[in-house]
């Protein structure tokens, strides 16, 4: 009799298991990773003394790596006076909200922060970051790869 008693407890027990298991939610697909290799599309510049619109780079190419450790590559080239120029970076970025930072050390050995704004919205990247003086920028136009 004790027997067949936890015989029907254990099967019992085991019956609301798999309803558990059947009832919980599906897991959301993920959203495309920030953390990923970008590809520069365009590089404009807003010089306002100059202008009110910003103005285009012309050759512009490369790639920026933002990485889950919160390092980050960039490998910029642009094309001037019929050749290309490179503007390469490493070193680190943090964001909140849609804020952004990339801190790293220039060519004179001087530690450096370019601060600014990202927007990412079907796998393009919008960086706008804060240029000199106040109130000019450079935004950059990147696709994921």
């Amino acid at each position: 009799m004790l027997y067949r008693v936890l015989l029907a407890a254990l099967l019992c027990l085991s019956g609301f298991r798999g309803v558990a298991q059947r009832s919980a939610p599906a897991v959301p697909r993920l959203a495309p990773s920030f953390f990923t290799t970008y590809t520069y599309l365009t590089y404009s510049i807003l010089d306002k003394a100059t202008s009110p619109t910003p103005m285009p780079a012309r050759g512009v190419g490369g790639t920026l790596t933002l990485r889950p450790d919160g390092t980050y590559q960039k490998r910029l080239t642009l094309s001037i006076n019929g050749g290309t120029m490179p503007f390469d970076q490493d070193g680190r970025f943090t964001f909140a909200g849609n804020r952004i930072s990339f801190s790293y050390t220039d060519k004179k050995g001087q530690a450096r922060t370019d601060e600014g704004t990202f927007q990412l919205r079907n796998g393009l990247l919008t960086l706008t970051m804060a240029g000199f003086p106040a109130g000019n920028q450079s935004i950059y136009t990147l696709r994921q790869q």
